[in-house]
């Protein structure tokens, strides 16, 4: 391959990233304003002055466009919970491995905005629905440590419950005026681990 035959396939690579991208992002903010069910392709090819074959060239259907929102999210998660032992021995491991999920999930906003739309995940893909499923049954039993009683087992359900719905649902929380979003989180991360040493002390 010369240099500008292969300037020429890196570039259409670029482009291609590209046009993914803006699609993703265009039926993000589609999803979220009328729903999943509610958009439909045409929607969002009209959004980004595409033709219908025009989007099918990036992807196969509105489902192959929801998997490419969410699945950055949803193999990251993966990634962590496969790094993690069955159960985390003390309070300070348990408390960085959800700091690291905390940290995953915001650097996701997309999936996390699609996710959000509602606190019911029945519109989802069942496909889609069990991973998640999964990961939250996996994410709360690692909020636990071995041997913990059956009162500081609910509240380690109650604190991982806070923080999701810090992270995914925050257009119905209430706001201290003023505040910026990064001291609010600054204050619930030091609220939840107390909360978690607590529970730890409690064994």
């Amino acid at each position: 391959m010369n240099v500008k035959t292969e300037q020429r396939t890196i570039r259409q690579a670029g482009d291609k990233q590209s046009s993914r991208e803006k699609i993703l992002d265009v039926a993000t903010d589609l999803f979220v304003e009328h729903g999943y069910t509610g958009t439909p392709l045409s929607a969002i090819a009209a959004q980004l002055d595409f033709t219908k074959a025009a989007l099918y060239y990036h992807f196969k259907s509105k489902a192959d466009i929801l998997s490419g929102i969410l699945s950055p999210l949803l193999d990251t998660i993966d990634e962590l919970l496969e790094q993690a032992p069955e159960r985390f021995p003390d309070a300070q491991q348990r408390w960085e491995f959800l700091y690291n999920y905390s940290q995953v999930l915001l650097s996701h906003s997309r999936a996390v905005e699609v996710l959000a739309i509602n606190s019911s995940n029945s519109w989802l893909p069942d496909e889609i629905k069990e991973r998640i499923e999964y990961h939250r049954r996996r994410t709360m039993e690692l909020a636990m440590l071995p041997d913990m009683s059956d009162e500081d087992q609910v509240k380690a359900i109650v604190i991982m419950d806070m923080l999701h719905r810090e992270i995914v649902f925050t257009d119905d929380r209430m706001v201290v005026p003023g505040m910026k979003p990064e001291r609010r989180r600054e204050i619930v991360y030091d609220f939840i681990r107390e909360a978690l040493e607590a529970t730890a002390a409690g064994r």
